[in-house]
């Protein structure tokens, strides 16, 4: 049952809302409180669940050693499989440490989420499972996946794959680096401002932000329920298209998806990928190549010289400008700043929704900040006490703002798309992070935000975005970022693996699985 407020808390409480109870009232109020407490004491009972697992195979596993792992990619190697054949069968998926796998032990990066194990599968869990797959790995992020740096997490840093001396980006690192294993065929990661995107990138990976509300996020922790993403990573778009097939479509528990959602059939249009992008009108976003977005001049040249390449292919190219590109961040960070905090106050659930909630992770969440709240990583201690003082001084007046900020955003882009079929930029204003164990505190969490400068505006205006790589500076993969229209998320993969099918990725990592290498049109 609730525990009860006793009578010396009362004026505490009330001083969170700029009021107090006279001295006169009190008894009245301590009644009245032990009242509406005990009313909610029959929830408490167990309840069933709202669906059940599907029936599988649950290893939990265990923790590789450095050896076994020298990205630090992976937090647990496990062994889930249902007795399902189906469109992934034979396919071996690495999960993010956020996403619900019943039976395996889920930590979101964080020590404060330490010994929680869900009993129900996330839905793209249970999608994945009964299309016949086997999830093999639970992958290494970012510490309660706000940075994407790739160095935070609880268990260390994640490295790249093609320079053990960075960074492999975040906040879904684990899932990019972890495809040059044998044992992780694709990944899924989640994506709130680049957090697929930027692993991809460094990785030199394929990764998908698909279309809001395409992919259930239900079971998945989250940021924020208007721009939670969650969708795969791989070395070949093939392999994306097949998961995201299985992921993708509606689910009634899902209050993302209000609009509904329309699905293609994403393996077809790969399959059925031209082999030149004659008439397909490309825009270059000149504000994605700017200084003031922060991109690097090697990482400009490379990505036009994907351009380039694009072009001669018979892609139309045109630059355009978009002025509100660079005006997003103020709006991204209201989300994240405001939208984190009272997520984290509402024990990862939040309020005012219809759908399925995670009790058992709210329990979690509020007994793993009782204990070890300490623990809590540098931007998020920031970002709550930012959130916390923006709450109480404005009752949410900036996330309002930036919300509303959200539709014009969106128009900016969809005005574009008027005259155009895509847009590309440099995925990241840079190359991987040094994996630098002397940053200052302030140091690390500035830097781990400011790769998301060309990522975060997709994930407020809810357009897809995928990472191909198709560029190198310096022997280090470049991703290089396609835009599409919404619900288009067929068409942005067929480009992509039209790219690929002629010119292949770079720089080529030599543990990259052979099954995975992609094919290059000769």
């Amino acid at each position: 049952m609730p525990q009860r407020v006793g009578r010396n808390e009362l004026n505490d409480l009330a001083r969170e809302f700029h009021f107090s109870i006279d001295d006169s009232e009190i008894s009245e109020y301590e009644q009245l409180a032990e009242f509406v407490l005990r009313v909610l004491d029959p929830l408490d009972v167990e309840h069933p669940v709202p669906a059940g697992n599907v029936a599988a195979v649950r290893d939990p596993g265990y923790r590789p050693t450095p050896a076994e792992d020298p990205y630090n990619a992976v937090v647990r190697r496990c062994h889930v499989k249902a007795d399902i054949e189906g469109p992934l069968t034979g396919k071996r998926i690495g999960l993010k440490d956020s996403i619900a796998i019943a039976g395996i032990p889920m930590t979101c990066g964080s020590k404060v989420l330490e010994g929680f194990v869900p009993t129900l599968d996330s839905v793209v869990t249970d999608r994945l499972l009964r299309a016949g797959a086997t999830i093999s790995a639970v992958t290494n992020m970012d510490n309660f996946a706000f940075s994407g740096g790739g160095d935070t997490s609880e268990y260390g840093p994640t490295l790249c794959p093609f320079d053990l001396t960075r960074t492999a980006g975040g906040s879904s690192s684990g899932s990019a680096a972890a495809l040059y294993y044998d044992d992780v065929d694709i990944a899924i990661g989640a994506d709130q401002g680049g957090s697929i995107r930027v692993p991809a990138a460094w990785c030199g990976a394929v990764g998908l932000k698909p279309t809001h509300g395409l992919v259930p996020y239900v079971g998945i922790a989250g940021i924020d329920q208007t721009f939670d993403h969650c969708g795969p990573i791989a070395l070949h778009v093939e392999d994306a298209a097949q998961v995201l097939s299985v992921i993708a479509g509606a689910e009634e528990s899902d209050p993302r998806q209000r609009a509904g959602v329309a699905t293609q059939d994403y393996s077809r249009f790969v399959a059925e990928a031209a082999d030149r992008l004659t008439g397909v009108r490309i825009g270059v976003v000149e504000e994605g190549f700017s200084p003031e977005a922060g991109v690097e001049r090697e990482t400009v040249a490379a990505a036009q010289a994907a351009i380039e390449r694009l072009k001669e292919l018979g892609a139309e190219i045109r630059s355009v400008s978009v002025p509100a590109h660079l005006s997003s961040a103020a709006i991204g960070f209201a989300g994240f700043i405001e939208g984190m905090t009272a997520l984290i106050s509402g024990g990862g659930n939040g309020w005012h929704w219809r759908g399925r909630y995670w009790p058992e992770f709210a329990s979690a969440l509020c007994e793993g900040l009782t204990r070890s709240g300490q623990e809590l990583p540098p931007q998020m201690k920031v970002a709550l006490i930012c959130g916390t003082h923006l709450r109480r001084r404005y009752l949410g007046r900036y996330y309002a703002t930036a919300q509303n900020l959200r539709a014009p955003l969106t128009a900016a882009y969809d005005r574009i798309f008027d005259d155009l079929d895509f847009l590309v930029m440099p995925t990241t204003p840079g190359r991987p992070h040094a994996d630098d164990k002397d940053l200052s505190i302030a140091e690390r969490v500035i830097r781990g935000w400011a790769v998301l400068s060309n990522t975060t505006p997709f994930d407020m205006t809810g357009h897809p975005a995928v990472t191909i790589p198709a560029a190198e500076a310096g022997g280090l993969p470049v991703g290089v970022m396609l835009v599409g229209r919404h619900f288009e998320d067929g068409q942005l993969l067929a480009i992509a693996r039209t790219y690929e099918m002629n010119f292949g990725w770079v720089p080529e990592h030599p543990a990259a699985p052979a099954r995975n290498r992609p094919s290059r049109v000769v």
